[in-house]
């Protein structure tokens, strides 16, 4: 082994370090796998074999030195809640209920973004909090604090925004909470690995200074080419080729175009990365090579670099893919050759010696991991297609390679499999070139002469519209993504253990057919045999709402959805958390007599965009809460198949394309029964598997006082409510084993009733989601990340 591949391994150790060093102990338990390997080494070397990783004794314990240092590194780096950070004043205003209101004062941090609610979103490093006392206009304290906030606000209010302006905010602070359903974000984790551990949602927002967003800087120079692709364009054809020129971070992409390029596999086809900068530095030595010294081609590589990441911003796969694109230029300089690997490890080092924390970045993670497979992997893997022409090997094996590497961490993190990714990769490959390219040349055009920019991108317009044609229709197949669940760590690694040894040894890459077999029976066979044998029911936490999943055998049945927020952040993480792609029943509850979803409680749900919906809600009228019911639905609808959707007889949800009937009674739900016994406002009796449970939202004190007479209902095993008001009588009546309320804050007095009677209660706002099995019985199961 010669020393460039040593120091690959020690780059290799340094990730590894860092990868382990937020799990307490494993500083000590990765020193022992060093020592681990020295004895595998010993061993093969005593049978007279050769490991390509085989080295020598000092640099065995350099390597297991780094591993140490680098975990004990991160531990180090992780933040920590500071004595005057502002989550630390957090807790005394909410205790004083959903009229307290602060101001705080401080500098923005980030670009703002918009979110999926209609908001915007930004960081902000603030100085000072101003509490402000129910409706009292005059400050009851005024504190100097520190922290970095993750704030919300009205989208007009944050236009123009941009890192160094400072503001006043007001609005709710609030602590971000952890994931309190299986498969859903931790809130908390996220913002903590962000450096910030509050969260406000902010009403007003004010300028100190309104001087400060008409200075000059480069973002200005970004909304100049964004504006002047859009101008002929429209929307969303001009952000699509923004985005692909520039990243989906530095313009607001509509996030129905996002979603179907990650549905279909072609995510990065939006993400600035080594793609943009591999496009440049090759035009630029190409375009110069005949006329320019090499110390000029190398100036002008580096400034066409440090303008794309100037313009794109500084992102992980940004920042990783300039490194690389430098380490060329240098070698280039030098008249040397250098090992793309070590470039890619070192430049993936450089990084993270200077943000640790990235390594958890996902984005980061896919990005090393992407370009890890290009380099190792597609040469050999076109070599295997000989049997087709070059120019369609190569396009074959590029997708493949990176779809080998980065499928276990897409496993991992996102529990579902892109179906048609290779083909959909293959088929766009051409016109992401071509749009990224034209896109490129577009922005630079666009800097200096807005006009002749947007003239330039014109002539993309047909390419890219095609290009979107190409992904909705792959996107609308059916089983565009298949969820497979949540896979264990040992299956993480045995997989990652599977693509390094077909990588290093011969012997299995001559077997490489028996390693794919091997893999996906690895997370076929057990999610099969579980699904095969399971029998749960579960209720998951949704703010006010009460969602019910039952699943058995390899059937699944939802009892409500919640609006379009819930169904895309509760429900449907949990369901591809179950590697559940299809519900054969539902079975909706909401009315247009229902009230609107009350979240003064402090609940947040934050999606993947970063926005958070929560606070004090405005109560929806009749034809307000049935949309939002039926985008719920739909938004459900439109991710998996639901084969029969039931409603209560009024009003049924407009729903197109699914199938729906009234609810009946003793109406079948997966081999038992489930009968409708009020309709306004609903109460569901559901006997199942020798389970009765009673379902309802606010069951009326009529209501309570007819199921309380003699032989009306039999006692439950469970009943699912608001929360709300239950009488002595009733409770007396039913005599529930278990009571789930499905908020933060259930009545007090009938909490008490319940817990005399021996009633165990489960608070969902409290405890997460709740599942009973007939193993365990009932079981709070909150989420983890």
């Amino acid at each position: 082994m010669d020393n460039a591949a040593r120091i690959g391994l020690l780059c290799l150790a340094y990730m590894l370090g860092l990868a382990v060093s937020s799990y307490a102990g494993w500083s000590w338990a990765i020193a022992g796998l060093a020592c681990g390997l020295y004895f595998v080494e010993a061993w093969y070397r005593s049978r007279k074999k050769r490991l390509k990783f085989s080295f020598s004794w000092p640099w065995r314990m350099g390597w297991a030195a780094i591993l140490i240092l680098a975990s004990f590194y991160g531990q180090m780096r992780l933040p920590h809640v500071a004595s005057q950070d502002i989550s630390m004043f957090v807790n005394s205003i909410e205790s004083r209920g959903s009229k307290q209101f602060s101001t705080v004062r401080g500098f923005v941090d980030s670009y703002p973004q918009a979110t999926r609610s209609d908001r915007s979103q930004f960081w902000l490093q603030v100085n000072q909090l101003n509490q402000i006392q129910g409706d009292d206009p005059s400050p009851a304290s005024i504190r100097n604090v520190n922290g970095r906030l993750y704030v919300t606000a009205p989208l007009i209010s944050a236009t123009g925004l941009k890192p160094g302006v400072q503001v006043v905010v007001t609005g709710t602070l609030y602590k971000p909470m952890p994931a309190l359903n299986p498969g859903g974000l931790n809130f908390e984790n996220y913002l903590a690995r962000s450096g910030s551990f509050a969260g406000m949602r902010a009403t007003q927002l004010f300028l100190t200074d309104e001087e400060q967003i008409r200075t000059w800087d480069l973002a200005k120079i970004r909304q100049r080419i964004v504006a002047a692709q859009v101008r002929w364009l429209d929307v969303p054809i001009g952000p699509l080729v923004s985005a692909m020129a520039l990243g989906n971070e530095a313009v607001d992409l509509p996030f129905d175009v996002k979603d179907a390029f990650v549905r279909v596999g072609l995510a990065h086809a939006l993400a600035a990365s080594g793609f943009q900068v591999s496009l440049i530095v090759a035009a630029i030595i190409s375009l110069t090579k005949r006329f320019l010294a090499k110390k000029w081609q190398f100036g002008l590589g580096l400034v066409g670099i440090l303008a794309f990441v100037a313009m794109a911003g500084p992102q992980p796969s940004v920042l990783r893919a300039a490194v690389m694109g430098i380490a060329v230029l240098v070698g280039m300089l030098l008249a040397r050759q250098l090992r793309p690997l070590n470039s890619l490890l070192l430049a993936a080092v450089m990084l993270l010696v200077i943000e640790p924390l990235w390594i958890w970045d996902v984005g980061f993670q896919l990005s090393f991991l992407a370009t890890l497979g290009l380099v190792v992997s597609a040469t050999p893997i076109q070599k295997k297609l000989d049997f087709v022409p070059p120019v369609l090997a190569e396009a074959i094996a590029v997708p493949l390679a990176a779809t080998i590497w980065t499928l276990p961490i897409q496993l991992w993190t996102f529990k579902v499999v892109p179906l048609y990714s290779l083909p959909a990769n293959v088929i766009a490959a051409p016109f992401i070139t071509l749009i990224s390219i034209g896109g490129m040349v577009s922005a630079l055009v666009a800097g200096i002469f807005p006009v002749a920019g947007s003239a330039v991108a014109w002539l993309l317009l047909y390419p890219t519209k095609l290009l979107l044609a190409i992904v909705e229709l792959f996107a609308s197949f059916p089983g565009s993504n298949i969820a497979v669940g949540s896979i264990r760590l040992w299956q993480l690694l045995f997989l990652y253990a599977a693509i390094f040894l077909v990588w290093q040894l011969p012997w299995w890459q001559k077997r490489w057919r028996l390693v794919v077999a091997l893999s996906v029976l690895l997370i076929v066979v057990p999610l099969a045999v579980v699904k095969g044998q399971e029998f749960k029911i579960t209720a998951l936490a949704a703010r006010e709402e009460r969602i019910l999943v039952i699943q058995k055998n390899y059937q699944t049945a939802l009892i409500d959805t919640g609006d379009s927020n819930t169904a895309r952040f509760t429900v449907m993480p949990f369901l591809t958390n179950e590697a559940v792609n299809g519900l054969e029943q539902a079975i909706t509850l909401q009315t247009s007599k229902r009230a609107g979803i009350d979240s003064a409680n402090g609940a947040v749900t934050e999606d993947t965009s970063g926005s958070i919906t929560g606070g004090a809600a405005i109560a929806k009228g009749a034809s307000g809460t049935i949309d939002a019911t039926s985008k719920g639905w739909q938004t459900l609808h439109n991710n998996l198949a639901i084969n029969r959707l039931y409603h209560p007889p009024q009003q049924p949800p407009k729903i197109p394309g699914l199938n729906m009937s009234p609810l009946g009674k003793a109406q079948d739900l997966l081999g038992g029964k489930s009968n409708l016994l009020f309709a306004d406002p609903p109460l569901l009796d559901l006997e199942i598997g020798g389970q009765h449970w009673l379902i309802g939202g606010d069951i009326q004190i009529d209501q309570q006082r007819e199921l309380a007479m003699p032989n009306k209902l039999q006692p439950v095993q469970a009943i699912y409510w608001s929360g709300g008001v239950l009488t002595d009588t009733f409770i007396k009546a039913i005599r529930p084993q278990v009571a789930i309320a499905a908020t933060l804050t259930p009545n007090p007095e009938t909490i008490q009733h319940l817990e005399k009677l021996g009633t165990k209660v489960f608070v969902t706002g409290r405890d997460g989601a709740v599942q009973w099995t007939a193993e365990q019985g009932f079981q709070p199961m909150p989420g983890a990340e």
